[in-house]
Order: structure tokens, then sequence, then C-alpha cells
């Protein structure tokens, strides 16, 4: 298991602090593997007590066991080639996906989506275009219409059509690609919600976001000399965690308004 599926299946007990510990973390992942706790305390300006809390809160036993665990995903994230490893690897990581989504709360954005006067959904690359069409067909058979704006370039008309009562869904992998960061600086001038989709990380997308989802991806080099394979399944299999909690959540906010009625 990853440090970042370590740190995605407690996300939500994260606080500020810890983001900041975890956001030096993924940019220096490399020079931490090899730091005292005391060094890591320093570069993130907080007490080595507070780096042995975060430790903790992510489910490690100490330091001692974050630092191993760093190393070896500095050294294994990437493999050279094909190896009998490779599909156990991948398997491992979707179960312990799915496992951290159980006790996700997704109330705030359903709720956002729901009380949404329209909803749109963007996806800024082949996949995450797929992903937005398949947001699109899941939620009109739930009879809630959300407006895939498809195309290989974002229409600059799409934001004099938006008003404040709309949500914009923005997928990106990276989050932190120049067109999906101007997108969401513009929405957020308009007064737009935001929902990002992304690989877990703490990227500018995300910042912007009233509210974010994140996948974790794995990465695999299939072929020498080859770009390398980043597994993108999860995109699938969190949409439909979404449109599932979706439901739920709209069934009983419709109850609720019938009884107040």
């Amino acid at each position: 298991m990853l440090i970042d599926e370590y740190v995605l299946k407690e996300y939500a007990n994260l606080n500020g602090t810890d983001i900041v510990i975890w956001t030096y973390i993924v940019a220096n992942k490399k020079q931490c593997s090899r730091m005292s706790i005391d060094e890591l305390a320093k570069r993130c300006n907080v007490s080595r007590t507070t780096i042995t809390r975060f430790v903790k809160k992510i489910g490690l036993r100490g330091y001692s066991e974050f630092k191993v665990l760093l190393d070896w995903e500095n050294q294994g994230t990437k493999t050279d080639k094909i190896n009998d490893n490779m599909f156990d690897t991948m398997c491992d990581s979707v179960i312990k996906y799915v496992e951290g989504q159980r006790n996700k709360n997704y109330d705030s954005i359903c709720k956002l989506i729901y009380e949404s006067n329209q909803t749109y959904v963007y996806g800024s690359g082949d996949i995450q275009n797929a992903v937005s069409e398949q947001i699109r067909r899941m939620f009109l058979s739930g009879q809630k219409i959300v407006h895939n704006i498809s195309g290989v370039t974002f229409d600059n008309a799409f934001y004099s059509l938006v008003n404040r009562e709309d949500v914009v869904i923005l997928i990106s992998l990276s989050g932190d690609n120049k067109e999906i960061v101007n997108i969401a600086q513009r929405l957020k001038l308009n007064g737009n919600k935001i929902i990002s989709i992304t690989d877990f990380k703490d990227s500018k997308l995300s910042q912007l976001s009233d509210d974010s989802l994140y996948i974790s991806t794995t990465d695999f080099t299939i072929l020498e000399r080859h770009a390398t394979f980043k597994t993108t399944m999860l995109y699938f299999l969190l949409i439909e965690f979404l449109f599932i909690k979706y439901s739920i959540y709209k069934r009983e906010r419709q109850l609720l308004e019938v009884v107040e009625i």
C-alpha cells in the first residue's frame, strides 16, 4: 500500500497543518525518505510531535515505518518492464481505494449538485471527456440533467451562460495544467461553485474548488522506451459511487421536503 493510499483513506480527518505537511512530502518524496523527523519538521515549520501525530493519523505506527514505505515507493512505484506482480499491484490498489471510499461522506458534494440550478461537467483530456459523458448518462437516468461541455478546447462563451446558482464539475488528472486552472479561476470570479475530480494531491484546481473528489493512480512502464501507463479505471468507479450516493441523498432530501410541506 502506497503512502498516497494511506493519506487518501484518512483524508477527511486531516486538518490544515496535516495538509501542509502532506503537500511538502508530495513535492519532495525522494528527499523526505532520507530526512530525519527533525529535518522534516523544520522544513514544514512544525514540531516533531506534529509530524508524529500526522504519521499516526494516516494509519502508520511511527516515523520509521513512514520512511520505509516512502523509500519503497520511490524505488518501486514505476516498474522498468512488465513483471508478474503488476496485475496483483493493480488489483490491490483498486481494492484499497474502494475500501477507503466506503466511509467517505459525500453529503456536501451531493448537496451542491442537488441544490444547483444547472450542473455542468468538463473533462480536460480524452479519458476525462469519457468520464464526463458517463456522468451525463448516469445522472440523466436519475432524473438530473448534467450538461457535458465536451470539446478539444473550452468555449469561452460558456462564462456568459453559467450563473451563480450553477455548479461546474471539472475533471483533470493533475489538476495543475494551465487550461483547467484558468477555467477554475474564471468560474470563481463569476461566483460559480466548483467540484473537482483529480488525482490525489493538493493541486491548484482542488484549492480553487468548493469540494473535491480524488482518485489514486498507479504508474506502470509496459514497454521499455514507452510512455508510462497510468491506471484510470478509478475515475469510473468514483463517479458510480458519486451517482449512488447522490441518489440516496436525493431520496432523503425529497422525503424531508414532503414532511415539511
